[in-house]
């Protein structure tokens, strides 16, 4: 992300929004540009949460040390979380509702603890083993947790990794959208409400 992108992502969040999908080719990629928003929230004296593959542990910390990132160092200080999100017992599948209760507990804590504001990157190929209308239903149903606190979140999302329904439908679940580095309001976003309504119909049609 370029400076003056960063600007307007920071700009763009503080009038309204909190939640943006944003499309790489590949982590290195992801983590390249996403650099200064990373480094410019813990400068800043914000919390930080990374949520992850657990499974690419290793190859995340050597993503994060080659921006000039010491996770450990900030694991320790409490600055930085690096965690998955919670599955079920069944296959790996995600428990939506203890994702959305784990991540607003964080928050809390966070302003709690005095941070100013807390800023998530979601590096999402944990996501490739997840059910796609579970994953959609969990990234409509976050907006409404992340618009009670003060938040950016980006949702990185690699391109090699999805189909173009999920992608299509990951657009349709943010309000803003980050491309290269274009960031810029998301006319395909709709409200979680719909959006959860819409994914009901589709697992129950008419008969």
């Amino acid at each position: 992300m370029s400076a003056t992108s960063s600007n307007r992502f920071a700009e763009a969040v503080f009038e309204r929004y909190h939640h943006v999908c944003a499309f790489f080719h590949n982590s290195d990629e992801a983590i390249r540009r996403l650099a200064p928003f990373i480094h410019d929230g813990l400068v800043a004296g914000e919390h930080a949460i990374h949520i992850i593959n657990v499974k690419r542990r290793e190859g995340y910390k050597d993503r994060m040390t080659g921006i000039g990132v010491d996770v450990e160092a900030l694991q320790r200080s409490g600055q930085l979380e690096v965690m998955s999100w919670p599955r079920t017992e069944q296959g790996g599948v995600l428990d939506p509702d203890a994702a959305v209760a784990m991540i607003d507990q964080l928050f809390n804590t966070a302003r709690e603890n005095g941070y100013p504001r807390t800023r998530v990157v979601g590096d999402m190929e944990w996501a490739i083993d997840v059910r796609d209308e579970s994953l959609i239903a969990l990234e409509a149903r976050l907006n409404e947790v992340y618009a009670r606190h003060n938040v950016w979140v980006i949702c990185a999302y690699d391109l090699n990794l999805f189909s173009g329904s999920v992608v299509v439908d990951v657009m349709r679940t943010h309000p803003l959208a980050l491309v290269g580095d274009v960031l810029q309001q998301n006319p395909f976003y709709v409200p979680p409400a719909q959006m959860l309504q819409e994914l009901h119909e589709r697992s129950n049609p008419p008969a």
